[in-house]
């Protein structure tokens, strides 16, 4: 990559930080650029292209969540209250239910162990 396009590209992640209301700061390590939130963004993500495993991750994230969903359905629970269990609100619930966010596996083990099943179950019929 030429200096000129890695002047273009730095740019270019600097108004789309504005955009998202982000503050970019200067350089990080490796290929990152740091948010002022302290999170470090890679190039692909800031510019929405993915590697061949995203798509895995989403597919893994999307399983996870629709048994998520399945479980707490069974046991009558409402998100905010399953959320309440496990130290998280009712919307990141949401988010894991439809696959926006990843469920670490500390948070995994607090829910499997809420709704009163094993965390192999999650990962029950998956195909990937």
């Amino acid at each position: 990559m030429s200096h000129a396009s890695t002047f273009r590209a730095s740019t270019a992640l600097r108004g789309m930080g504005r955009a998202a209301g982000l503050l970019l700061s200067g350089p990080a390590p490796g290929n990152a650029t740091r948010i002022d939130d302290g999170r470090q963004m890679d190039l692909e993500e800031a510019l929405g292209h993915f590697g061949p495993n995203q798509a895995a991750t989403r597919a893994l994230n999307l399983h996870l969540g629709k048994r998520l969903r399945t479980a707490r359905a069974a046991r009558g629970l409402a998100m905010p209250a399953l959320g309440a269990r496990v130290g998280r609100c009712g919307q990141q619930i949401q988010k894991y239910e439809v696959g926006q966010d990843a469920i670490k596996a500390a948070t995994l083990y607090q829910l499997a162990t809420v709704l009163g099943v094993s965390i192999e179950w999650f990962f029950e019929g998956i195909s990937l």
